[in-house]
């Protein structure tokens, strides 16, 4: 019986591990993401990078009306790859930011639909000297809804390698594409900035795809 339950254990280490490691982000010694989150058919003829602000109202618009229709009609038929890079524009978006690359990569699309659905409800500007303090706090709340503890969540916030992940992001965007607000979207090299409408989704990737 003892030998069972040790061969148990051990392959519940194993699957553990395996787990642990298939949920962490990797960073490499230039800042960059090691193997980033892209969505859609990794061969697409047409790629798209969005860069996203967690604070900004556009982004939670076209989260909520034009991403769905980019999802069901492009990314889930293999038309184009998707990939989302952060954005900072204040201190508060690099905290949101921070939660984001600290949950398990399977959360990561979930997670940042949650956040920008509610805004509302962890965007503390009831004291204006303590917005970042108060909404930070808030975040944590909603973190833990995504299996990131107090504790962990403190970590990352005080993480150098997400911190200057995040913020090289954001270089790179203005250095690569001018990017210079969000949402902004750059389709196989080309910049469009602004929220887009699924019309004006349409509109442009008929001309990449036909």
């Amino acid at each position: 019986m003892n030998h069972i339950i040790k061969i148990l254990i051990f392959f519940f280490l194993i699957t553990s591990t395996s787990v642990l490691a298939k949920n962490k982000w990797s960073f490499g010694s230039d800042n960059s993401l090691i193997e980033p989150i892209i969505i859609g058919n990794p061969d697409a003829l047409v790629n798209i990078i969005e860069y996203r602000s967690l604070t900004c109202s556009h982004c939670a618009e076209f989260a909520s009306n034009g991403f769905v229709h980019l999802k069901e009609k492009y990314i889930d038929t293999g038309l184009v790859s998707f990939e989302l890079r952060p954005f900072p524009l204040n201190a508060l978006d690099l905290n949101a930011f921070k939660l984001l690359y600290c949950a398990s990569k399977e959360s990561f699309y979930e997670l940042d639909k949650v956040l920008l659905k509610n805004q509302s409800k962890w965007i503390d500007a009831s004291d204006q000297e303590k917005v970042i303090e108060n909404s930070t706090a808030a975040l944590t709340k909603q973190a833990a809804l995504f299996g990131v503890s107090a504790d962990d969540y403190e970590s990352c916030l005080e993480s150098e390698e997400i911190t200057n992940f995040i913020l090289k992001s954001r270089i790179d965007a203005v250095k690569e594409y001018n990017v210079n607000s969000t949402p902004s979207f750059v389709i196989n090299g080309d910049l469009y900035a602004g929220s887009l409408s699924a019309e004006g989704i349409d509109e442009i990737l008929e001309g990449y795809i036909n």
